[in-house]
């Protein structure tokens, strides 16, 4: 049997598996590439890596006022022993030595992360909240506004722990800025969170004031949920499974607080009045 012409119906369009602005995809990949080519180095080489591109409290607080270096020996004397104490004194000598302040690392350390599971969980924080953003944004204002959120987490981060010789990774910073950004415009009374995925729509609803984002009940319940598991987890209250590293809740509260005060510095969307 044989059919005319042009009697079949069409085949309806494919959608794809994950619908993510592609500025997202291509972050995801740089992230997961760079996690991966870490892997190929020796223990060494990668210490060696992130003396240069991880961020460092100590550092730059010594820069600012070198005289304290007696002030971080004693803390770390104080705290360990014995071998302890060498492997410590160690760690400051590769950390600090010959480098300067090295003000890259404000930004560079949010390109490397402690596990993999620590780069997963912030690839799939990204995918959910900062892709309305990106959508809203597009990918140059996006990557201004995480590259802020960055700085301003490090910023908080070496204000609390200003002689810590411990190096700071990981793009959650970043991550907590565009949840930031997000909560100016996704809680808009009678959005559904369906049509987030759609870029007309994303850029068409109007942002909320600061004075009115403290009026919205979903807003205000989302943000004090936020802070509270990010303190809570931070302080080591809950244990966080196959994880050894510390959560750094300061630097997520500094890239938030950016990313929650500087969206509208950013946005060129519509405001609610």
């Amino acid at each position: 049997m044989s059919y005319p012409p042009h009697s079949h119906p069409a085949a309806p369009p494919r959608e794809p598996i994950l619908n993510l602005p592609t500025v997202i995809v291509w972050l995801t990949v740089a992230l997961a590439a760079i996690q991966g080519g870490r892997a190929l180095l020796s223990a060494y080489d990668d210490y060696v890596l992130m003396s240069w591109f991880a961020f460092v409290p100590a550092r730059l607080s010594l820069w600012l006022a070198p005289e304290r270096l007696e002030e971080m020996v004693g803390a770390l004397a104080n705290s360990a022993a014995g071998q302890d104490l060498a492997d410590r004194l160690q760690l400051v000598r590769i950390l600090l030595a010959d480098g300067g302040p090295r003000l890259w690392t404000l930004l560079t350390y949010g390109l490397l992360h402690g596990s993999w599971l620590h780069l997963v969980t912030n690839v799939v924080w990204l995918a959910a909240f900062g892709s309305p953003v990106a959508r809203r944004l597009g990918p140059g204002r996006f990557l201004t506004l995480l590259g802020l959120s960055t700085i301003g987490g490090a910023l908080l981060h070496w204000f609390s722990r200003e002689l810590d010789v411990l190096p700071l990774v990981g793009a959650s910073a970043a991550v907590s800025g565009a949840t930031a950004a997000a909560i100016r415009f996704v809680f808009a009374p009678g959005l559904r969170f369906g049509s987030l995925a759609d870029d007309a729509v994303v850029r068409a609803i109007p942002a909320e004031p600061m004075g009115q984002l403290w009026r919205n009940s979903r807003s205000l319940m989302f943000i004090g949920i936020w802070f509270a598991t990010n303190i809570i987890f931070g302080a080591g209250l809950v244990p966080i499974l196959g994880d050894e590293t510390s959560i750094a809740w300061e630097a997520h509260i500094g890239g938030f607080m950016v990313g929650l005060l500087l969206f509208p510095l950013i946005d060129r969307g519509p405001v609610r009045r």
